[in-house]
C-alpha cells in the first residue's frame, strides 16, 4: 500500500502542476517556460544528488545508489530525451484552441499500458480490463462538453498533438522503472529535467527568437511541484507495477479538474462528477 501512497502523492502535484501550465504559458513563450523552469528543477535535483554523494544525507529515504554501467547511463539519457517531446508537444497543444482535447487524450495513456505488457511483461487481468473501460467512460465525461473546435483541422491538430505526447509520454514513463532502478531515484531526476532543459535549449536556438522577460513566479510554483511530482512518482517505480502506477496516476485529471476550479473558477457538472467517479472506480479496480 505504500507504493500507492507514493503514487497519490505524486498525483496530486503532478495534478496541480498540469493545472497550473495554463497561467505559467498566458503570457510567455511556451519553450521559453519549459526552459526556464528546468533550470530551477536540474539545479534542485542537482545540488540534490551533489549532497548525497558527498554525504548521503537522502539515502534513509531513496535507499543506497546503484553502481551503473556506462550503457546502461548512455539508454538513460536516449530515454530521457524521448520523453522531452512529450512535454514539448503537450505544452505547445496548450497555446492552441483546442487544450481541451490534449488533456483526456494525452491521459488516456494506452501506449504506456501496451508498453507495461508487451515489454515488460506484466500481467493483464480482467480487473484491468474494467479498469480501463472505467478510464475511457470517465475521460469522456469529463472533458465531451468542452470538445469544441471551429474547423476540422484544428480538430486533428489538437488530436495529432495529443497523441504525440501521449506516445511519448506513455511509452517514456512505462520504461522508466529500468533507469530509476539503475541510477538512483535522485540521479535520474538530475538527469530526466537535464535532459528536458537541453531540448528545450536547442529547440530555442532552432527559433531563434528574442528572449522574453516573463514572470518567474508561476515558473517556480510550477518547478517546485514538478519537482515534489517527480520525486514520489520515482520512487513510485520500486514498489509497484507499471500498470499500477498508470491507473492510480489517473487520479491527476481528477486532481486537475478540483484545482482548476479553484484556481480558474471551472464549475464542475453532473457528468463530470459521474466521470470523477468512474477514474476513482478505475484505481479502486487495480488496488
Amino acid at each position: 500500500m505504500l507504493g500507492f501512497l507514493y503514487i497519490l502523492l505524486s498525483s496530486a502535484f503532478y495534478g496541480f502542476s498540469n493545472a497550473y501550465w495554463k497561467k505559467a504559458i498566458q503570457d510567455a513563450p511556451f519553450l521559453q517556460v519549459i526552459f526556464s523552469r528546468g533550470l530551477y528543477t536540474t539545479s534542485f535535483f542537482g545540488l540534490c544528488y551533489l549532497m548525497d554523494y558527498q554525504w548521503g544525507i537522502f539515502t534513509t529515504w531513496v535507499g543506497e545508489r546503484p553502481v551503473f554501467t556506462t550503457s546502461q547511463l548512455v539508454m538513460s539519457i536516449g530515454l530521457c530525451i524521448f520523453s522531452s517531446f512529450g512535454l514539448y508537444f503537450f505544452v505547445r497543444s496548450m497555446k492552441s484552441e483546442a487544450v481541451s482535447l490534449v488533456a483526456p487524450v494525452s491521459s488516456i495513456n494506452l501506449f504506456g499500458l501496451l508498453t507495461a505488457v508487451l515489454f515488460l511483461g506484466e500481467s493483464w487481468g480482467f480487473s484491468y480490463s474494467m479498469a480501463s473501460l472505467s478510464v475511457v467512460g470517465g475521460v469522456f465525461l469529463l472533458f465531451q462538453s468542452d470538445w469544441h473546435f471551429s474547423s476540422i483541422s484544428s480538430f486533428m491538430k489538437a488530436l495529432g498533438g495529443s497523441i504525440l505526447a501521449s506516445f511519448f509520454w506513455g511509452v517514456s514513463y512505462a520504461l522508466f522503472k529500468y533507469p530509476v532502478a539503475w541510477l538512483g531515484v535522485i540521479p535520474f531526476s538530475f538527469l530526466l529535467e537535464l535532459c528536458v532543459t537541453l531540448c528545450a535549449g536547442v529547440f530555442l536556438l532552432f527559433q531563434r527568437k528574442k528572449w522574453q522577460q516573463i514572470p518567474q513566479t508561476p515558473i517556480r510554483m510550477l518547478a517546485l511541484f514538478i519537482i515534489l511530482g517527480s520525486i514520489f512518482l520515482n520512487i513510485a517505480y520500486k514498489t509497484a507495477t507499471i500498470t499500477q502506477i498508470i491507473f492510480v496516476s489517473k487520479s491527476q485529471l481528477v486532481l486537475t479538474l478540483v484545482f482548476g476550479q479553484i484556481l480558474y473558477r471551472e464549475k464542475v457538472k453532473p457528468l463530470k462528477l459521474l466521470g470523477i467517479a468512474l477514474l476513482i472506480l478505475s484505481i479502486y479496480l487495480v488496488i
